[in-house]
């Protein structure tokens, strides 16, 4: 990190991620789908989580944020990677349960396709105001941080049920598979490991923070939307590879929040970014490195 004293868990990918996506749509020739295989859940699940560089001792995961311009910043716990830290030193059980799959195809250059879909139930959830100094420190929108959980197990965390597509390229059938993190945002893939797409969607219920603008422990509601199509074509509206990047967080029948209010360390509204700036995988790294 330059400007910031942490590194943030966010899709901060190098630029070329997006190209080689399009050289695997057009250039790969896929095998049939007879040739799709069934692995086991645990094999993907088992393979994240694997480093704790963004909010210590915490596992680390993907974050998501919106766009147009970018305020938001949320973390779902859609590997179950923190609900088992917790568990497993004396935090609170979060009830967080994890069902999917992942299919497996050989490609005609030895490598394979990989598709893994997670449904997942009580997932920790919490928001912060961007830019950000730190994410691990900053004040929170919505929600509690597994780090308070582990500081206070008493208090009342924001679950949410959550829905996430992944499909990447893996060296070869029955290979390993890759920590997403430690592959495509660390810059550690191996020789044949693309991120192709990564969709998520989110909701749950929770408690907006004071923050907010809104009154402490205000009930509240919590909405994610990222869809990234890195082997799209790179125009339009999938020209950062994300369509979709959306985070809201509201009172409970209320109207959405997509922005943070009382943020000491947000900048005045003169050097905010125009709503009109895309947010592109090259601009998140030179921000988050």
């Amino acid at each position: 990190m330059r400007a910031l004293t942490r590194p943030f868990h966010v899709l901060a990918m190098l630029t070329l991620l997006c190209a080689a996506p399009l050289a695997h749509a057009a250039n790969i020739q896929k095998a049939s789908d007879s040739n799709t295989a069934q692995r086991p859940l645990s094999d993907f699940l088992s393979a994240q989580g694997s480093t704790s560089l963004f909010i210590p001792p915490l596992p680390d995961f993907i974050g998501w944020t919106n766009n147009n311009p970018q305020t938001l910043f949320s973390s779902v716990d859609y590997a179950g990677v923190v609900a088992s830290y917790l568990t497993s030193h004396g935090g609170p059980d979060l009830g967080t349960t994890i069902t999917g799959s992942v299919s497996e195809r050989p490609l005609a250059d030895g490598r394979a396709d990989v598709q893994v879909n997670l449904h997942v139930k009580n997932a920790l959830t919490w928001v912060i105001a961007l830019p950000a100094a730190d994410v691990a420190t900053d004040p929170l929108l919505y929600g509690v941080r597994g780090t308070d959980l582990l500081a206070n197990p008493s208090l009342t965390p924001s679950l949410s049920k959550c829905e996430m597509r992944v499909d990447f390229t893996n060296t070869a059938p029955g290979a390993p598979m890759p920590d997403l993190v430690t592959a495509f945002i660390l810059g550690n893939a191996l020789p044949g490991q693309t991120l192709l797409a990564v969709m998520v969607n989110a909701d749950g219920a929770g408690t907006l923070r004071a923050p907010s603008g809104f009154p402490e422990g205000t009930p509240g509601r919590f909405t994610l939307i990222n869809n990234g199509v890195l082997h799209a074509s790179g125009k339009g509206g999938t020209a950062d590879g994300f369509p979709a990047e959306v985070v809201t967080i509201r009172p409970a029948g209320g109207a959405a929040v997509t922005t943070g209010l009382e943020i000491s360390n947000a900048p005045t509204p003169a050097a905010a970014a125009p709503a009109t700036r895309r947010t592109t995988w090259g601009r998140i790294k030179a921000m988050y490195q």
